[in-house]
């Protein structure tokens, strides 16, 4: 490593050059007090011979704000790279490394080159580093990816999940129940972070498949993020089974042959609900009002389409921006409307009880809409989607929603098997109460293990129910809100 630190010298000042001979800590008490721009580089590259890789990091980077048009920048940050490798920190210093590949200074570049080479063979990147650097190096690498690729493992099962940002705490709950089965399975998981950007995604998911042949790959988590990833599957024709356990926009898993959506997706909501009130309430009368938001009109048009594919009418439709809960102008045309339909049917207009689908996302939207209604006298049978299925939805209307009915994920039965086996690992393994996002982690990594992804499989909270076509889950629950609290059928128990 020494060796290729001077390689690095730009300099040929003869003092320099007896300076860079000299012994590390001789080195670094003869620039002690030296604040020019090559004096603060030889006491970088000191700290780092001296086996002092914190104080060449930060030696480094307080060059970089210094002296931001050096020349030396790059070798810089060529130490600054290896300070993080040697201290621990291998995702932030093989980062840096495969940025300087890059680099126009060609000396730089072939320096990061190499070290990046003799850092995979010596063994010291983590699985999750080596499968994530082909993504940042620069086209036409093909000896360092091979040499990535000897150093990566064969048959990884990977997950591509938030570990940070604004989804690292949904994607950590996630991760944890698929690393709870795949420890299960006797296998390792390897993490990498989900990148935010779509791109990135497909980018890193092509590197991946560069330097290995996963096992699986669970994630990503987000639908956007899922659908670069499924193109890219399909893209290389690579069989890797790509398990999406969060991902709720229709078409998703279509993308790719080896794809597959856990969790339900809006459009089977919106299927579900329109089944629901020509099935559940026996009406072939309908009315819609969905929040102006991505989920609100995708399970909005889905309703739609199902319900008059199954003979029924949608007999008023409107929109409301989402957040609102001002809806009085809106329910009294409602009303209006309901009351002039019955009235041509010759029914009493004094009881009004139409069945109204809100795709709602905001239980305060769910409490104004019950409360404004009562007070124009309708009895409205409401039916919602995931939007509505949490605890505040429950504490914010108290009651007034009591007889809605909810499209979602199941509600876990406590006395079913496969719930009682998760439950119980997950609170010996992590001490607390498991939720429906471990358990989608669980069941993702339970099918990723499986030697192939069956049509019916025991989830932890319900069976999952794969479309044969479009390897999505149909299996959508149906929710009674009954005393303050979600059961299960769209019946009074």
């Amino acid at each position: 490593m020494i060796a290729w630190l001077l390689s690095l010298s730009l300099f040929c000042a003869e003092s320099v050059r007896e300076l860079r001979s000299l012994p590390a800590q001789d080195l670094l008490a003869k620039v002690a007090t030296d604040s020019s721009e090559v004096a603060t580089f030889l006491r970088t590259e000191g700290y780092l011979r001296a086996a002092r890789p914190v104080d060449a990091i930060q030696s480094a980077q307080a060059f970089q704000s210094r002296f931001p048009s050096s020349t030396l920048i790059p070798s810089v940050r060529a130490l600054e790279a290896w300070g993080s490798l040697l201290t621990g920190e291998s995702k932030k210093g093989s980062q840096i490394l495969a940025q300087l590949v890059a680099s126009p200074d060609r000396l730089a570049s072939r320096a990061a080159r190499d070290g990046l080479s003799e850092w995979a063979r010596s063994g010291n990147l983590p699985a999750s580093e080596l499968l994530l650097l082909p993504s940042l190096l620069p086209p036409g690498e093909d000896t360092l990816l091979r040499t990535i690729a000897q150093a990566a493992p064969v048959r990884p099962l990977v997950a591509i999940l938030p570990a940070t940002g604004g989804f690292s705490l949904i994607g950590r709950r996630v991760f944890r129940g698929a690393q709870l089965a795949a420890t299960e399975a006797k296998t390792s998981l390897v993490l990498i972070d989900e990148p935010a950007n779509p791109i990135e995604t497909a980018l890193l998911v092509r590197g991946i498949l560069t330097v290995s042949k996963p096992r699986a790959i669970i994630g990503p988590l987000l639908s956007n993020t899922s659908a670069a990833a499924a193109l890219e599957i399909a893209r290389s024709a690579s069989s890797t089974p790509l398990i999406l356990p969060a991902a709720t926009s229709p078409g998703v898993s279509s993308l790719a042959s080896t794809a597959w959506q856990v969790n339900i997706t809006t459009g089977e909501q919106g299927r579900k609900a329109a089944q629901v009130a020509m099935e559940c309430i026996k009406s072939s009368e309908a009315y819609l009002l969905s929040p102006k938001s991505e989920f609100g009109e995708s399970l909005g048009e889905s309703f739609q389409a199902e319900f008059v594919r199954l003979g029924g009418r949608i007999a008023w439709h409107r929109t409301y921006p989402a957040g609102a809960t001002d809806f009085r102008a809106i329910l009294e045309t409602m009303r209006k409307t309901a009351s002039d339909l019955a009235r041509r049917r010759g029914e009493d207009t004094s009881g009004l009880t139409p069945v109204v689908f809100v795709p709602g996302e905001s239980p305060s939207e769910a409490l104004a809409l019950a409360a404004q209604a009562a007070l124009l006298g309708m009895k409205v049978r409401w039916i919602g989607a995931s939007g509505w299925h949490s605890r505040q939805f429950l504490l914010e209307t108290s009651g007034r929603m009591d007889g809605a009915l909810l499209v979602s994920d199941n509600v876990p039965d406590e006395n079913r098997q496969p719930w009682k086996d998760f439950s119980r690992k997950w609170r010996a393994s992590e001490g607390d109460a498991p939720d429906r996002l471990a358990a989608l982690g669980w069941d993702a990594a339970q099918l990723a293990v499986q030697p192939a992804v069956p049509r019916v499989f025991a989830g932890a909270q319900a069976d999952i129910q794969f479309d044969p076509t479009g390897r999505n889950n149909v299996n959508v629950g149906v929710l009674r809100v009954e005393k303050g609290a979600f059961v299960n059928g769209c019946r009074d128990r």
